[in-house]
């Protein structure tokens, strides 16, 4: 019988925290899913994690070697027979019921292509750092920046079909460029009630390469609008410090405001001030950085206030105004 939905995960090298996220996904109130799960050439003990499990929901693919995040995934779409799909990292936690409602939203609102979760931040041990609203409604914006949290998201399966999978030709954020593809011609929306759980800590992916995951978001962004092909991004790679001198000054604001967010969230002041004052450079009447800014003269839990305040301004102008910041 053919699965109302597919659960994507990957993992490499994950074994710290690998049983609670499978086991996130595994006790769903909804449960009728298939869980593919990619081990992409572990060398720890994430192997035997995963085949410890008996549930005849899962299916294992085996990289022999290290393939990539993207390529994983790529592999698990073809193998996916659901109509929808849903995204689940390897250190992180779903809620019990994430799916259900996940679910339930898509099955109302046809028109919606793709749907995030609002999320709570947490640390090492799973302690809560940071409830986060996510933009309800983030289609106008999203060529700002990323408004979704790749492990949260479930999409129609119809949508990959339509549009293609994530595109290997970039080596960073190729999750935001499948969204920009999809906003094209689909709404996208994220639910505000925190569903996820995302783990930060030293050894994630959202805390190492800063600055080049960053430019990647931005050149995806690139991409989407046409202004580079992927035949430059592919002899650009080959020479990543060119990519700052293709960069236009709203691209440049963008990357650096980025940057500046990633530093924020490892307590990292000296970085968040140096990449505040690019943007104040290149923009001095920037309300959004100029808050910022100020905020990092003042301290880090200035910094955690005026994004939260930031957030909630975002949700509530739009939720009663229709107005998108």
């Amino acid at each position: 019988m053919t699965p109302k939905m597919s659960v994507l995960m990957s993992v490499y090298n994950g074994e710290k925290h690998l049983s609670e996220s499978i086991e996130s996904i595994l006790n769903q109130t909804f449960t009728d899913f298939e869980f593919i799960i990619v081990n992409d050439g572990s060398s720890d003990s994430s192997p035997e994690i995963i085949e410890s499990y008996s549930d005849e929901r899962i299916q294992i693919i085996n990289n022999e070697e290290n393939i990539g995040l993207t390529k994983s995934l790529n592999k698990a779409i073809k193998q996916a027979r659901g109509e929808y799909i849903a995204r689940q990292d390897a250190d992180d936690i779903s809620l019990p019921n994430r799916l259900e409602l996940q679910l339930e939203f898509l099955e109302r609102y046809p028109e919606v292509a793709l749907l995030g979760t609002g999320i709570y931040v947490i640390d090492e041990n799973g302690d809560a750092i940071e409830k986060r609203i996510m933009h309800p409604n983030p289609k106008k914006s999203l060529l700002k920046g990323n408004r979704f949290i790749h492990g949260s998201v479930m999409f129609r399966k119809s949508a990959i079909d339509e549009f293609g999978a994530y595109n290997e030709t970039l080596r960073y954020s190729q999750d935001y460029e499948l969204w920009l593809r999809m906003s094209k011609k689909h709404n996208v929306r994220n639910l505000t009630a925190p569903l996820y759980k995302l783990r930060m800590h030293r050894g994630s992916i959202l805390s190492k390469n800063i600055e080049e995951q960053q430019m990647y978001a931005v050149l995806a962004r690139k991409l989407t609008l046409n202004e580079i092909k992927e035949a430059t991004l592919l002899n650009l790679q080959e020479h990543p410090s060119n990519f700052y001198q293709i960069l236009n000054r709203s691209d440049k604001m963008m990357f650096h405001k980025a940057v500046a967010y990633n530093h924020a969230q490892n307590n990292d002041l000296p970085s968040l001030r140096r990449e505040c004052f690019k943007v104040f450079k290149l923009n001095p009447f920037d309300l959004e950085n100029d808050l910022y800014l100020l905020s990092a003269l003042l301290g880090i839990r200035c910094v955690r206030f005026i994004h939260q305040l930031y957030r909630y301004a975002r949700y509530y102008s739009y939720k009663l105004f229709k107005f998108e910041i």
